[in-house]
């Protein structure tokens, strides 16, 4: 699980989605008529603003609708693959306070198997200590669901907002 949110943090920032300055530097291109650079601009730009524009420019005597249209197709691809690539994490906080539960549930047959074999009254000191430790797996279960719920909702909140602005600037680009 750390692994996916080391990933996503690192890949899920607004240099990969939606580059400061680029809409710009495409109308500065395209007045100066630099079609060329901006055909490359998918391979040259890892974004995926980038690669809209690339597409754009490739297709500029293409109907502008079939453009728009194929734009959009190109952006939701893209924004599905960073939900994709954050869905783990909602995997592992829905799972771990189930493991959780399961590890108590485990804990506390065995603490009242032991209790039934020390006699008729048991022993109280073997039954807490039992319930405790089998408490400790829910515990830990929660503690590690918590952060990845949260993070995972950071994650698809930080992917609405970049989808939102790229929208925006290509739909701007396209006018």
């Amino acid at each position: 699980g750390a692994g996916f949110i080391f990933e996503r943090f690192f890949r899920l920032r607004r240099k990969y989605v939606v580059p400061v300055g680029l809409a710009d530097r495409t109308r500065e291109l395209w007045k100066a008529g630099q079609v060329e650079e901006l055909e490359k601009l998918g391979a040259t730009e890892p974004s995926t603003m980038a690669r809209v524009i690339s597409f754009i420019v490739k297709h500029r005597t293409s109907p502008m609708v079939e453009v728009s249209e194929i734009c959009g197709d190109l952006v939701t691809r893209e924004l599905a693959s960073h939900y994709q690539q954050a869905y783990p994490l909602g995997i592992v906080a829905t799972l771990e306070p189930l493991l959780g539960l399961l590890g108590m549930i485990l804990g506390m047959i065995s603490t009242f198997e032991t209790v039934a074999l020390a006699g008729a009254l048991g022993d109280a000191t073997q039954l807490a200590a039992g319930i405790s430790e089998a408490l400790v797996t829910t515990g830990l279960g929660l503690a590690i669901a918590i952060p990845f719920l949260a993070l995972y909702h950071v994650f698809k909140h930080k992917t609405n907002g970049f989808g939102a602005l790229l929208e925006e600037e290509v739909t701007g680009l396209l006018s």
